[in-house]
């Protein structure tokens, strides 16, 4: 009998070791998980403080990317509408009607609205500028403050983007769109008449954003 109630005992004695958690291994859980933890916290500081320390060349590559995928609503984020500039309406070449039904719209139909941005923007960053700014080099653009693409040829017409950042009164970005004539006169000489240019003007607010101002035609 003594025999049978030593033997239970210790059984009892190894289950209850086996039910017992280990101290250690419990330890060593909350240990990697506040590791863990940590390091999201670490990642989502680092990811926020870049997010917070964008520059006005990722904004820029932002409107780029905006531009090749067609995304007037990122587009539009660009604009403070309306804008002031009655330049704008030169590439979009208005008909008569258009032209009637915009004065019985607006009372100043020269500025560019929301509305207008939406049906012409297109137009106004036109396939010229798309060819050109994909092939800017923003790194040359934000070391020398100017940067130009190759130049392209579109019928009677070459064209390539100069880009030029300036630091004044307030800091902005022009991007210039340089058309020359390729054609030549009957002697082989080159003919100069019909260059122009196309500048789009861009302030740089707080050193990080974009936002356009107008547009400039010379030439």
């Amino acid at each position: 009998m003594k025999n049978k109630i030593l033997i239970l005992m210790l059984l009892f004695a190894v289950s209850s070791c086996k039910s017992k958690p280990d101290q250690s291994t419990h330890v060593s859980d909350l240990a990697a998980k506040n590791d863990t933890s940590k390091l999201s916290k670490t990642v989502m500081g680092i990811s926020a403080e870049n997010k917070s320390n964008t520059s006005w060349v990722d904004d820029l590559k932002d409107f780029r990317q905006a531009l090749y995928s067609k995304d007037v609503a990122k587009l539009k984020t660009y604009f403070s509408f309306p804008v002031g500039d009655d330049n704008w309406g030169y590439p979009v070449q208005f008909t008569a009607d258009e032209l009637k039904e915009r004065k019985a719209k607006y009372a100043n139909p020269s500025l560019l609205y929301e509305k207008d941005f939406e049906r012409y923007y297109d137009q106004i960053f036109d396939k010229d500028l798309l060819k050109s700014i994909m092939k800017l080099k923003t790194a040359s653009l934000l070391q020398n403050h100017q940067a130009e693409t190759q130049e392209f040829n579109e019928g009677d017409f070459n064209f390539k983007l100069l880009a030029n950042y300036y630091e004044k009164d307030k800091i902005t970005l022009h991007l210039n769109l340089s058309y020359s004539n390729n054609a030549v006169d009957e002697n082989g000489d080159p003919v100069s008449e019909g260059e122009h240019n196309k500048i789009y003007v861009f302030d740089i607010v707080e050193g990080k954003k974009l936002r356009f101002q107008r547009i400039v035609f010379a030439g």
